[in-house]
């Protein structure tokens, strides 16, 4: 199963004349980056809301955001005359130059004022934590549906992978054998007495730098558990990249081994398609 970083999601909702927005959005990060904004009377909340959203997200740069738009005209507001004193009393001690501005100073610091917002009832604060929730959720199906679409494009790309290599062992089945002919023949042409078994053995040492077989073998393997482990229920992201390092290490040593001509335009369109799967894994979970 796989699971895009990327997402949006929002809901919103009426405590009496007051809208509450929970806004979630999420981008690729190679750890858990979770940062949330929270109105104040929800701040003992925060450890389990943080707590809900890590389980649920588990990775990625995130951003959730609760925010309030309310009708002041029906709210109740009242100054927090206490508190105000006390700014326009530190104030002076500050500066005393201020003059009248003490006030209006005061007034624009937090906590100048309190109203409705700031003594909701239980259950009107269960229901902002249902709605979080339930954003996560969106978020999340958001993550796993966008995942779905990189599924098939990954499968694509390691299904032409895995299809250039069988052309590439269709091409090796004869290639040794015409590399081997090809310097018997420029042997011949030298005209020149030649001790047989010890060309043999020199023609077996130098063809085996060309021999690409152990490559193609280990090759065939790791895309084979690249897409065991797309099937995984778990995360895989990581493990895929770290697939996708031993696919382009086998893919440039065949390139360089190889030597030839031929085979090269296959390996070339393999590191081209896997450049394309680690961009995309870049952005999965």
């Amino acid at each position: 199963m796989i699971k895009s970083m990327t997402g949006y999601a929002s809901e919103s909702f009426f405590v009496e004349s007051t809208k509450y927005i929970v806004e979630a959005k999420s981008v690729n990060s190679k750890i858990l980056d979770l940062k949330i904004r929270l109105p104040q009377f929800l701040k003992a909340k925060e450890f389990d809301i943080r707590k809900f959203i890590s389980s649920k997200l588990v990775r990625g740069k995130i951003e959730v955001n609760i925010n309030h738009e309310n009708d002041l005209g029906s709210q109740k507001i009242n100054i927090n005359s206490e508190v105000v004193n006390e700014y326009i009393k530190e104030l002076k001690d500050i500066d005393k130059n201020l003059e009248d501005n003490y006030l209006s100073i005061a007034m624009q610091l937090p906590y100048a004022y309190d109203s409705a917002l700031s003594s909701l009832e239980e259950n009107q604060i269960e229901e902002i934590e249902k709605t979080i929730e339930k954003t996560i959720e969106k978020l999340d199906n958001y993550r796993l549906k966008e995942g779905k679409e990189t599924e098939k494009d990954l499968i694509q790309k390691i299904s032409i992978i895995n299809s250039l290599l069988a052309d590439i062992e269709n091409v090796e089945k004869t290639r040794l054998d015409n590399k081997k002919a090809k310097l018997l023949n420029e042997f011949n042409k030298l005209n020149i007495e030649i001790d047989q078994n010890r060309l043999e053995q020199e023609m077996i040492y130098y063809i085996e730098k060309f021999d690409i077989n152990e490559e193609l073998i280990r090759l065939k393997s790791h895309i084979k558990l690249f897409m065991e482990t797309l099937e995984s229920k778990s995360p895989v992201g990581k493990k895929l990249g770290f697939i996708c390092q031993e696919i382009g290490r086998e893919i440039n040593t065949i390139g360089s081994k190889s030597n030839d001509s031929s085979l090269q335009k296959y390996v070339i369109e393999m590191k081209d398609n896997l450049e394309k799967i680690k961009e995309n894994i870049l952005n999965i979970l």
